[in-house]
């Protein structure tokens, strides 16, 4: 997008430019998912002042996008994002920073529990918290990275925060590795929506609390429509018949999770979740 991008509870698989706090360029997402959170001042982290990075801490970033992209050996990653780590510590860009935090960003997940089931067939309800039904169909992410995050303003909200996870529904037969997986053709995404805030004494971290899933086609085509809502309509009451979006909102006491930003850089960041997950966010 959780890292575990989606770091308020045990992650779906999380976790979705521009760089002010109104995006120039909203997507079909922002024009058509409402508020969920109030507006909120201006002063949105501690940080104020952006650290330029060095070439060795640019170079090594870049080298952990192409390690992502290239599905290089966890070990490798994880070796890389230390070094990303420790170099971003001694150059000081390890702090929220406002003017650089806001924007639509791709996710590369790197570790954790996230990152693996990303790589595994999963159940419907593992994607959602058990909100979107039949739970039991089997899905996979259509990636290995976390999708899409943005951050910033969303209608009436400075401090939006929406994950964006694409997959397709597959069948499976046999378990672990001798597991057959054949995709079925018809695909989604699942887009967590929520908030995130500074927390105050700790110019690392920032907390996410999603209020609202919203599960949707990945294509509008009359017969792909069909077959989605053919597959989903009926265990889904509040799923749209003319669109097949369900949006489902979050218990009101849904905990929170938080993301600690061991780098921050106006073109890449790298976050550590609750869960221990890491991920490396690209500007796009």
């Amino acid at each position: 997008m959780q890292s575990c991008l989606f770091s308020g509870r045990r992650a779906f698989g999380c976790a979705f430019g521009c760089s002010a706090l109104r995006c120039s360029h909203p997507s079909p997402l922002h024009k058509h998912i409402s508020s969920t959170c109030r507006r909120k001042g201006s002063a949105l982290v501690q940080a104020t002042a952006a650290v330029e990075p060095n070439a060795e801490l640019l170079a090594a970033a870049q080298k952990l996008v192409e390690l992502s992209q290239q599905h290089a050996a966890q070990a490798d990653l994880e070796e890389q994002a230390e070094l990303v780590s420790r170099l971003s510590e001694a150059a000081g860009t390890n702090v929220v920073v406002q003017e650089l935090n806001d924007g639509t960003f791709k996710g590369y997940t790197l570790s954790g529990q996230t990152a693996q089931r990303f790589r595994t067939v999963i159940t419907l309800g593992t994607l959602s918290f058990n909100l979107y039904q039949p739970k039991d169909l089997k899905v996979r992410m259509l990636s290995t990275d976390a999708g899409g995050v943005y951050k910033g303003r969303r209608d009436n909200c400075d401090t939006g925060y929406v994950v964006t996870a694409s997959f397709e529904f597959v069948e499976q037969t046999g378990e672990g590795d001798a597991a057959e997986v054949t995709p079925t053709g018809m695909q989604g995404r699942s887009v967590a929506i929520g908030e995130y805030a500074p927390v105050p004494g700790n110019p690392q971290r920032l907390t996410t609390k999603f209020k609202k899933m919203r599960l949707e086609p990945a294509s509008q085509e009359p017969a792909d429509l069909q077959r989605w809502l053919d597959t989903l309509l009926e265990a889904n009451p509040g799923m749209d018949a003319a669109t097949g979006v369900l949006e489902v909102d979050l218990p009101a006491k849904s905990p929170e999770g938080w993301l600690d930003y061991l780098m921050m850089t106006r073109e890449y960041q790298l976050v550590a979740g609750n869960f221990g997950s890491k991920t490396l966010l690209e500007r796009v």
